[in-house]
């Protein structure tokens, strides 16, 4: 029953990844306004210090849409501000890779973090208040885990074109099973000395078959920016000539940090899918792994009219005991429809 549902959802993934362009262009009534393509590295990083360890790369693109017709089963799921807020739809799909620290044998590494690989779609909407200035979004994530996210073929591939050492140890990973997960963030400005400088205080959760975590941080930005909760989550020009000149430039250039404390129930790519954990060749028990760990996320954001681009690297503390802190790059392009 179980292999019967992964196969269909892999496929379901595919078809709809190829067909999500065309399907959001056939929703007369909705409006796509944006695309974001975003790549995490542990090689993109400001000192070059890069270690292809624990989560080592994953890949996201998303588009982004305004809807003026109804809304249908699985936007319901989503959440809204009460009131009249401003919404913001979204399809994504992402692919996420996690090795070991030691991926030179094809044996397992026993302490170390598993390797797993994540497919999975998500539908998502950012609902926004500019007056109240708050923003909560809610992401609804499906997909799979194991041998179907194809992310040991993607990270093999990559390897041998840059002609570095390949990971030896795919056929050890996290044995497949489903994701169904469910993402909800809660923003509030905190404060605003000046138009240039504002903290803004933030709550999450994640739950579902993937990863429960609790989460509250604070996110810095300092710089030539767009107010944070206008409608559109992505940091270029709107050309909305009912705002005011703070709120709508075409160029933008600023610098945020992040840091982000998170309580951690469990996370199936260390200790194995919700229905299949006992079939994995190996993953970790709750007693190895640490049940919270820091996030501190940085960098800055430049965008001129319909085009936006960041850089910017994630810190984390040891997810697994007597393990190792991680530091990975991201790069982010953001463009207007």
């Amino acid at each position: 029953m179980i292999f019967n549902l992964l196969n269909f959802m892999k496929h379901l993934i595919w078809i709809i990844l190829l067909q999500l362009p065309v399907c959001l262009l056939a929703q007369k009534n909705d409006q796509i306004q944006s695309m974001r393509v975003s790549f995490d590295d542990d090689y993109f990083n400001y000192r070059g210090e890069g270690t292809d360890r624990e989560y080592t790369a994953g890949t996201k693109i998303d588009f982004f849409y305004s809807k003026n017709n109804k809304r249908r089963f699985l936007d319901r799921m989503l959440m809204e501000l009460s009131g009249h807020p401003d919404n913001l739809y979204g399809w994504g799909i992402a692919q996420l890779t996690y090795t070991p620290n030691n991926i030179s044998t094809s044996d397992i590494v026993y302490g170390d973090r598993p390797y797993a690989g994540l497919l999975y779609l998500n539908h998502s909407l950012v609902s926004s208040d500019i007056e109240k200035k708050q923003k909560i979004t809610t992401e609804l994530d499906f997909g799979v885990i194991g041998k179907y996210s194809l992310a040991g073929q993607t990270q093999t591939f990559v390897h041998k074109l840059i002609h570095y050492q390949v990971a030896k140890g795919w056929g050890n990973q996290i044995a497949s099973d489903v994701i169904l997960n469910y993402f909800i963030s809660y923003e509030k400005l905190l404060v605003q000395p000046s138009e240039n400088l504002e903290i803004i205080a933030r709550l999450e959760s994640n739950m579902g078959t993937w990863k429960n975590t609790f989460g509250f941080g604070f996110t810095f930005r300092a710089g030539l920016f767009n107010s944070y909760f206008s409608n559109y989550e992505n940091p270029v020009y709107r050309g909305n000539p009912g705002q005011t000149n703070t709120n709508n430039r075409k160029f933008q250039f600023y610098f945020f940090m992040r840091p982000i404390f998170r309580a951690v129930m469990d996370d199936a790519t260390l200790q194995g899918g919700f229905f299949s954990h006992n079939s994995s060749p190996y993953t970790l028990t709750k007693d190895q792994i640490t049940n919270s760990h820091m996030e501190f996320n940085y960098g800055f954001v430049i965008s001129k009219n319909r085009l936006g681009i960041s850089f910017s690297e994630k810190l984390w503390t040891e997810e697994i005991k007597n393990s190792v802190n991680q530091q990975i790059g991201n790069i982010t392009i953001y463009t207007r429809l």
